[in-house]
């Protein structure tokens, strides 16, 4: 073989450091997408139910109603209190059971002193990943359920 015909060609090591870097940039690409992930969407649903049970126990403890309202322009959840759990765009907010509006907002649940409230259903979901924040009427317990 002649010196010249051996130069021709990639080897081996060259082609596995271009398919190492090109795994890295796509890598790089994938994480800097906007949008929610499943892992933000699921965030999203504890901070919404930790607001929702801290609304619940503030009702027992000042044997004061107290209500979470859902800002539909800033697509916030605010407490009584002033917590707010911001909703991100690319998520679809349902609420089902809240049908009366309070200073301009919807009234997404009411807990009484008792423990009580008024109980609600807010399904947050994108695409395929869906998660439900339910309130019992009754007892004005919190739980999450996943579809």
């Amino acid at each position: 073989m002649r010196r010249s015909e051996a130069k021709a060609g990639f080897t081996l090591i060259e082609m596995t450091v271009v398919m190492a870097i090109v795994a890295l940039v796509a890598s790089l690409v994938i994480i800097s997408l906007p949008g929610t992930g499943r892992t933000r969407l699921k965030a999203v649903v504890m901070e919404t139910e930790a607001l929702l049970r801290q609304e619940r126990l503030a009702a027992i403890l000042t044997r004061s109603d107290r209500s979470v309202l859902l800002d539909g322009q800033s697509r916030t959840l605010v407490g009584d209190d002033g917590n707010a759990v911001a909703v991100p765009r690319d998520v679809t907010i349902d609420v089902l059971g809240a049908a009366e509006t309070l200073y301009g907002h919807l009234l997404v649940v009411a807990f009484h002193p008792d423990g009580g409230s008024s109980g609600a259903v807010l399904r947050l979901s994108r695409e395929g990943a869906a998660y439900e924040v339910r309130v019992n009427w009754y007892s004005g317990k919190v739980s999450i359920g996943a579809e």
